[in-house]
């Protein structure tokens, strides 16, 4: 081979070895049922190790409230993994559905793809209202930028394919009126505002708690689900004897759920199975 030669063909292997890959990121955001409370009382509260957990990219920052964190990743990748606890009584760490979400999605052969963690520890969908200035939304689209700016950095690529929602245990009843088209104007916003996120796919996962508030939540929630191409949702009510306080799932719940937020994206064709 000649030199010019040697030349071409090592620059074109070299620049392969450097090509990134190419990743679909999915968002998980909402109040303590996103966040995953771990005071159910269970002798194992852990979601234990399985090992999917080392093939899931996982970034997160959670937050008690507009001026308290809970804690984040330290602005990397890391595996799946629980987060950080030690504020909420009986809850010394958290993980929420992001853990079976992941594992199913990798068992069912799927492959680059991370997920995004902003959750806080209860309130209402005010908190989520670009145009009322809540502070998640601003701490979701801060918390995806970090995120994406740690992969870009390290050469690789991206699209923001999809958003996991548990919210509404804690909305007021204007809050509640309210809960089907504000999630709308969530999804609308971060699709605009986050990038590569145009054709974001959104998944409402039911509340379970009881009370006549709830249930308005749950029907325009539904409603929005039902009338959005691009908004999905399941109920979550044949989980209420699961609720350990009345409020937040246990594990065995948060397992389920994780499990129907994974179906609820493959049956709406946003990733696939590659057995």
């Amino acid at each position: 081979m000649s030199f010019g030669k040697w030349i071409v063909a090592f620059t074109l292997a070299t620049s392969q070895l450097c090509l990134g890959e190419h990743y679909k990121l999915f968002v998980l955001t909402g109040q303590s049922n996103s966040l995953g409370n771990t005071a159910g009382g269970e002798p194992d509260p852990s979601p234990g190790s399985d090992p999917a957990d080392s093939r899931v990219k996982f970034f997160w920052h959670n937050l008690v409230d507009a001026n308290t964190s809970l804690g984040d990743s330290g602005g990397v990748f890391t595996s799946l993994q629980p987060q950080q606890g030690g504020h909420y009584s009986g809850s010394a760490t958290h993980w929420g559905p992001e853990i079976a979400f992941g594992r199913t999605l990798c068992r069912a052969g799927i492959r680059n793809f991370g997920i995004i963690k902003a959750s806080r520890g209860g309130g209402g969908n005010t908190n989520w209202s670009k145009s009322a200035g809540g502070h998640m939304y601003a701490h979701v689209v801060a918390t995806v930028n970090a995120a994406t700016a740690s992969l870009t950095s390290s050469g690789d690529t991206f699209e923001i394919t999809g958003m996991l929602y548990i919210q509404g245990e804690s909305d007021s009843s204007t809050e509640a009126a309210a809960a089907g088209t504000r999630f709308q104007a969530l999804v609308d916003n971060l699709r605009s505002d986050l990038p590569n996120a145009a054709n974001m796919h959104a998944v409402i996962g039911g509340i379970a708690a009881a009370g006549a508030t709830c249930d308005i939540v749950r029907s325009n929630q539904n409603a929005i689900a039902d009338s959005t191409a691009y908004i999905d949702g399941f109920s979550n009510m044949n989980l209420q004897a699961k609720l350990y306080d009345s409020l937040h799932f246990n594990k065995s719940a948060k397992i389920t759920v994780g499990e129907r937020f994974a179906q609820a994206f493959l049956s709406a064709g946003i990733v696939s199975r590659h057995y």
